[in-house]
């Protein structure tokens, strides 16, 4: 990487850095507001809220990352522009498609920076954010009263009624299949994941069926070496989009081989996945402003329509992701169709300006 490239790049860092945090504090004072409702119930206190606002801080980050890409490379660049350093870089004999291969060499960088954000900083806090949120609270898991929560393990059907915040389960009953035939129903007041990763269950109860007459045992205790993927319990509490790619890739296929529905998990796996490519996006669409503000004036307004068309893809972005769900698009289509299109208006408003 030479000096130039190393300016550049360093311009649009400090620049997106900048308005993360400006982003990020935003929705951080908002969001502690919205808390505040909540302090008071249980053991719910400022300082929790003001922790769990703070464990959220990655999450938030990571969703805002594209958009502050996009407003902190037009402020860099803008910048540049403005003070006519473009001009001279361009007068000494710089090509435009030499900056926009710097800016994209800054670009790669910052879809790194996503990728890590996302797999490895933002799920652990999340998680412990909201775990700690509802023990303070002293809130359950919220699963319907009358059905409870479904899980289905090969020939097994779990019933969870509720789940607790250290994800340990109630009233759980388990019902067992033999070739389409009930051969046994295990009732459980509770269940506890240990940490050899079996789970032990308390007041068991099981109804066996399978030699043609109904033979009642009950125990205290019970380990099981398999019952439920915790995962999907995590997902109870915890929004999907928060996981990292690795959770939602095994959750994906757990639900695949289980013939449950998959669509919200997979949708929330493309979305990972699109997030590092928007961020890249964004970075080359506030190119074609940039350059094009040199030619006819006008920067502050060039600016203006670059920051409203980056937040026409964040709307746009969540608009398919809705209709999605809501039509039973493919997960894939719905992700990508906002990602190519404005992909497409961003290569072509580079091509005219190199």
């Amino acid at each position: 990487m030479n000096l130039l490239s190393r300016y550049i790049g360093k311009t649009i860092l400090l620049n997106t850095l900048l308005v993360v945090i400006v982003l990020v504090a935003l929705s951080a004072v908002f969001g502690f507001i919205r808390e505040l409702d909540d302090v008071g119930k249980g053991e719910y206190s400022l300082a929790i809220a003001a922790i769990y606002i703070v464990l959220r801080v990655p999450g938030s980050a990571y969703e805002l990352f594209p958009s502050a890409v996009l407003l902190g490379s037009l402020l860099g660049m803008g910048a540049l522009a403005s003070q006519s350093e473009l001009t001279v870089m361009r007068s000494a004999g710089i090509s435009v498609a030499q900056i926009v291969k710097s800016v994209l060499m800054i670009g790669l960088l910052l879809m790194v920076a996503v990728v890590l954000i996302g797999e490895f900083v933002m799920p652990g806090s999340e998680i412990q954010a909201q775990g700690m949120r509802s023990a303070a609270l002293a809130k359950r898991v919220s699963i319907s009263e009358k059905t409870g929560y479904w899980a289905r393990s090969d020939n097994r059907y779990i019933n969870i009624k509720t789940v607790l915040p250290d994800i340990s389960l109630i009233d759980v009953r388990v019902y067992e299949f033999d070739q389409a035939q009930l051969s046994s129903v295990v009732a459980a007041g509770k269940a506890v994941q240990q940490e050899d990763g079996n789970w032990l269950l308390s007041g068991v109860v099981r109804n066996d069926y399978s030699s043609g007459n109904v033979v009642i045992t009950e125990r205290e205790t019970e380990v099981w070496p398999k019952l439920v993927n915790t995962e999907l319990l995590q997902g109870l509490s915890v929004p999907v989009e928060s996981m990292s790619a690795s959770n939602l890739v095994r959750q994906v296929a757990y639900l695949r081989s289980n013939q449950l529905d998959s669509r919200q998990i997979e949708l929330a796996l493309w979305t990972k996945i699109a997030n590092p490519v928007a961020t890249l996006v964004m970075l080359l669409l506030s190119l074609p402003f940039v350059f094009g503000s040199q030619r006819s004036g006008g920067t502050g307004q060039k600016i203006f329509v670059g920051i409203l068309l980056g937040i026409g893809f964040f709307l746009i972005n969540r608009l398919f992701t809705h209709l999605g769900l809501a039509y039973g698009l493919n997960p894939a289509t719905s992700t990508l169709i906002p990602l190519i299109l404005f992909g497409f208006i961003a290569v072509v408003g580079v091509k005219r300006i190199t």
